[in-house]
């Protein structure tokens, strides 16, 4: 009988189980994780600071008892390739779990920049926000704090920033870039962005870096250039950190980007998988490095390893980098390059911006969505795009990022032909209206 272990129980490893379990049913799986339940939802956590849902129900069990699969609580420390042996420190202490194959998926740990006084204040007023205990944490210090200050201004920052305002917080925002949501949206979309948040009272401090954590025993604020912000409660939202300490003790080769894999998702040694937060990807549109690290994306290479792993022969083509999130009631969404990394990767990227509304102006309910897509303009190859809207953004960033998976030009994928109903959209969508003004962009 097979046997196969999963190092990780986020969406890279349930999906390498799922696989695993499709393609090999009757394979003697086990899973090696920390956590007390099986899931728990970290792209929750912002939304139930918010408010909008019980910590709790970020929780999730699937009885993998039920599943006949053996689940052991601990951390996995060396993976031995001859042996085909894994080590793990569990309840009870080590043991030693023998394997046929390997799905490495610990995930991302949270980046605690070189910054004085940052370790002397995380868990005391500064928290990361990756786990239901760190939000409680938060939540009891919401009881007496007034004032905040979010270190970053990705998405989660900005769904952490929202979530604080809409708590009555006096909210600073900070990042060392000039704008939010930076790598992932282009300047002119992120300044919309900006504008909103502003609009609902958070302060952004663009090109504010933090040089030092104030602290008393207790964290009081952050030092940024001759800037002293003071302040009840951080949320330290700098980025992530592939989790490679075990491909560190146990030889495999990884990098600062993760633990390197090839398209079958196998690391340097054999039967030895890796998929998520912890592997090094790559772009679907070059095939060169691409650090989007996503839940969906890791989903899908969790799938690729899972069923690989049980003896199939999948191929991982890359990722496109489509994401989604909501401040308030403001939907942002983006997929592929931005115009800049487009240049720097050696593409000339021209760029179709609209903004228009959802529905024909007779219809009432009508909101505003914002899109702009880029393409490369010798070849007309898509190489990105962004959204921004009340509702809408998502649904049409993902038929320009399928676009993007299959290598689509600009006309071939203004052939698409969409639904209308006037209560749901135009007889022309505003993604064709987007198109239509890039390939005019395209002949100047």
């Amino acid at each position: 009988m097979r046997k196969i272990v999963i190092i990780g129980f986020g969406s890279a490893g349930y999906a390498a189980l799922m696989a695993a379990k499709r393609k090999h049913p009757s394979a003697e799986i086990t899973v090696v994780d920390p956590k007390d339940h099986d899931l728990m939802h970290p792209c929750g956590l912002p939304y139930s600071l918010e408010g909008l849902l019980a910590p709790d129900s970020l929780f999730q069990d699937i009885q993998l008892n039920k599943m006949n699969v053996r689940k052991i609580k601990g951390k996995a420390l060396k993976i031995d390739p001859v042996k085909k042996e894994l080590l793990v420190d569990g309840e009870s202490g080590e043991l030693t779990v023998p394997w046929d194959s390997v799905v490495i998926a610990p995930g991302s740990r949270p980046l605690l920049p070189p910054v004085p006084g940052i370790m002397e204040s995380v868990g005391k007023g500064l928290y990361p926000l990756t786990t239901v205990e760190e939000l409680r944490a938060i939540e009891s210090r919401l009881r007496t704090a007034k004032r905040a200050v979010v270190i970053g201004a990705g998405a989660i920052g900005l769904e952490a920033a929202a979530a604080l305002c809409h708590r009555g917080l006096d909210v600073r925002l900070i990042d060392m870039r000039d704008q939010v949501l930076p790598g992932v949206m282009d300047d002119d979309m992120a300044k919309t962005v900006q504008d909103y948040l502003e609009g609902k009272g958070i302060v952004f401090m663009p090109g504010a870096p933090a040089g030092e954590i104030l602290h008393d025993g207790d964290f009081r604020g952050v030092r940024s250039g001759d800037t002293i912000i003071e302040t009840d409660l951080g949320i330290l939202a700098a980025g992530f950190v592939p989790a490679t300490e075990i491909a560190e003790q146990s030889g495999l080769e990884y990098g600062r980007s993760g633990i390197a894999v090839n398209n079958a998702m196998l690391s340097s040694a054999a039967d030895v998988y890796a998929a998520g937060d912890c592997a090094a990807g790559w772009s679907v549109i070059d095939g060169k490095p691409f650090a989007a690290k996503l839940a969906t994306g890791a989903y899908r290479q969790g799938l690729v390893a899972g069923a690989n792993a049980a003896g199939d022969e999948q191929i991982w083509q890359g990722t496109t980098g489509t994401f989604v999130t909501r401040i308030g009631d403001l939907e942002i969404a983006g997929t592929g390059f931005t115009r800049e990394e487009a240049a720097r990767r050696g593409f000339d990227p021209v760029a179709g911006k609209i903004k228009t509304g959802i529905l024909p102006h007779y219809f009432p309910g009508n909101t505003e969505i914002a899109i702009k897509i880029l393409c490369d303009r010798s070849t007309g190859k898509i190489l990105g795009a962004q959204a921004l809207g009340h509702r809408g953004a998502a649904e049409r960033i993902n038929l320009v990022g399928m676009a993007i998976e299959f290598g689509l030009s600009v006309e071939e994928l203004g052939r698409v032909e969409t639904a209308y109903c006037p209560a749901v959209s135009e007889v022309v969508d505003p993604l064709h209206k987007a198109l239509e003004f890039l390939k005019r962009r395209m002949r100047k």
